[in-house]
């Protein structure tokens, strides 16, 4: 696991003002333990790296790293974990230099060019530079584990791990990204905050020649995949498949762990490491003083069962507020998710025992597990109800909460399911996102559109078009950016099993009536049961949450109050002041429901200020001119 960064530029131009050993300084807490530059002999492609050693500890293993034949060229973050397969596939004969899977990657791209992509079972981000050609490959993993940003210049593209590496390029905020990020909490790729810079979507490689974007194209989509298609569960085979996805991410040349929540996810992946004899392997629970947020007796419980060392961390809530300024850092665009916070501790915390972490992440979306599916599905079902009782019913929710029950007695007529799940998915549930940023077109209508467009690509049940949202978007904007920024930021490398791409559509392909016969994710509860006991497991769903309301009306209020004051708030020109006014007031008088739409333009505020200190900070410019992310 490590940072990459690079850039390419036409031959013309002059050098673009930020080598390549700079930005990829910048990204060292992502790999602490070497680092290198190469650049081309015209000096038109430079590629910088920063390593956190996982396999083959031998500095020769070192990037950039060229190809024996001297003709490629690569930088490579992630973990390839058939690598056994890619070699005799296509490597058979070869004399590789490393035992890493880096030489592996690079050998066979140089053989199969971008088709290996699809071969590779792993978490990846990699450029691979063709000197005969003068290209530059860079790709992204199918499921989004690891990020690769673009910034479009004017006749040159950078490209790097991590938005910080561009700094001292120049860059704008783009309001035409404000009302994804009202909505879902994030910004969906391909777009960021900011115009000029993209970002890879997941399973996506580009072609970059001359400094510009050549082609753009898909090798994994699991939008393709048959979602729903399968009435019954292989449960023998499903078990075979999750314990090869968790035997295949213990492959380390430095010690492992895991982290264990006490739910079902993370303690089946705990569970098949203890059945396939690694109860080495140490396990990790956050433990916090309040009890509705506390699962560390259940973990404890688990591991116990299990016969494995187990080890609590505990994390003072109360003190969570202080680190905001280090959340906002590492996240670096605007993002929600305040489960970003105690992910950040855990993953500190961790990294002092272990240097790779395995987790649970992906279990549900591809089972079944959240419980907004249920309620989606109750949802249906009322929208097949008589006519005259569903509008009965809106009148009533109507009359009860004027704002949001308006919006539910309209979907109930409708009957819309995409725009169902959109209204579900919808954080700022407070007002329309359209009066918040009036001036910006389709503000309401765009977010809903990313959840349609989802909804007609999948034929399947509509909680399996759901589910396929989640799988599209959900899971590499935002949980997976959580988990590697956190992690990478203390040079912590976190592996997640359920989402080996084999395990993902095996979920992906069962029926809903499968995936939730008894319940809530009842297939990988099913699994569990056959490792632990149910007694020690079978309670409500828990999640990684934090009383933002009292965080907000608390020790955070003055910074709240004054970010939200900040001139540069203010006056940016995409938001209604009075609207604004409003909403933070509703939440001053107590109306906790308005605490995330406060959060998230605090936020929004925060990510404004800080741009407006770099560019007042910066006393010349550097000698690029900057084009928009395409």
């Amino acid at each position: 696991m490590c940072g990459l960064a690079g850039w390419q530029r036409g031959s013309s131009l002059p050098d673009v003002g930020l080598t390549a050993d700079v930005m990829a300084q910048r990204l060292a807490h992502r790999g602490p333990d070497a680092g290198g530059t190469w650049q081309s002999h015209d000096r038109t492609t430079s590629l910088g790296f920063t390593r956190l050693a996982i396999r083959d500890l031998d500095r020769r293993a070192n990037q950039p790293m060229t190809s024996a034949s001297g003709r490629t060229t690569i930088v490579f973050n992630g973990e390839i974990y058939n690598t056994d397969k890619l070699v005799s596939g296509c490597l058979a004969g070869v004399s590789l230099r490393t035992t890493g899977d880096t030489e592996v990657l690079l050998e066979a791209f140089e053989r199969r060019g971008p088709e290996v992509f699809r071969e590779i079972n792993g978490m990846f981000a990699v450029a691979i530079f063709s000197h005969d050609s003068g290209t530059i490959h860079l790709a992204r993993d199918g499921a989004g584990k690891k990020p690769l940003y673009l910034y479009h210049g004017d006749d040159f593209t950078g490209f790097a791990s991590e938005l910080r590496a561009f700094d001292g390029w120049p860059r704008d905020a783009d309001p035409e990204v404000v009302p994804e990020f009202l909505h879902f909490g994030y910004v969906p790729a391909p777009r960021t905050f900011f115009r000029q810079i993209g970002q890879l979507r997941p399973g996506e490689v580009v072609k970059l020649e001359g400094g510009r974007v050549v082609s753009r194209d898909r090798f994994h989509d699991p939008l393709e995949w048959a979602w729903g298609c399968r009435d019954s569960c292989d449960a023998s085979r499903l078990a075979e498949l999750l314990d090869d996805a968790v035997a295949c991410r213990t492959q380390s040349d430095v010690p492992l762990g895991t982290f264990l929540s006490g739910g079902v996810d993370s303690s089946l992946v705990v569970a098949s490491l203890a059945e396939g004899g690694r109860r080495d392997v140490p396990v990790f629970t956050v433990s916090f003083a309040e009890s509705k947020y506390d699962e560390a007796p259940h973990a404890a419980a688990i591991a116990s069962h299990l016969g494995l060392s187990h080890q609590v961390i505990p994390v003072d809530l109360e003190g969570l507020p202080d680190l905001v300024d280090d959340y906002l850092d590492c996240y670096e665009q605007p993002y929600a998710d305040t489960s970003g916070l105690p992910t950040m501790l855990l993953c500190r915390a961790v990294r002092q025992h272990v240097t790779v972490a395995l987790c649970g992440d992906g279990g549900d979306e591809f089972f079944g597990g959240y419980a907004r599916y249920r309620w989606f599905q109750q949802a249906l079902l009322a929208g097949s109800w008589p006519r005259s009782l569903r509008w009965l019913i809106g009148r009533t929710a109507a009359a009860l909460n004027p704002r949001r029950g308006r919006r539910l007695a309209s979907w109930l007529v409708r009957r819309d399911p995409a725009g169902l799940y959109a209204e579900i998915l919808r954080g700022w549930h407070v007002t329309r996102i359209s009066e918040i940023v009036p001036d910006i077109e389709g503000a309401d209508v765009r977010p809903v559109s990313l959840v349609r467009d989802v909804f007609a690509r999948v034929n399947a049940d509509p909680v399996s078009q759901a589910a396929a949202f989640d799988a599209t978007y959900y899971i590499p904007d935002d949980l997976q950016v959580k988990i590697d920024r956190a992690s990478m930021r203390f040079g912590l490398e976190v592996r997640c099993p359920l989402l080996d791409h084999r395990v993902r559509r095996f979920g992906a392909e069962l029926m809903t009536r499968v995936r939730t016969r008894d319940g809530l994710k009842t297939v990988l509860r099913d699994q569990l049961a056959r490792r632990v006991p149910r007694r020690l497991f079978e309670r409500p769903k828990m999640g990684f949450g934090v009383p933002l309301a009292n965080w907000l009306a608390g020790p955070l209020a003055d910074r709240v109050a004054d970010s939200l004051g900040a001139r540069v708030f203010r006056e940016c020109g995409w938001l209604d002041r009075a609207t604004v006014k409003r909403v933070v007031g509703a939440f001053d008088s107590g109306r906790v429901e308005y605490a995330g739409a406060v959060w998230k333009l605090f936020v929004l505020s925060e990510a404004l200020q800080k741009l407006s200190a770099v560019r007042l900070s910066k006393s010349t410019h550097v000698g690029v001119s900057a084009g928009r992310a395409a």
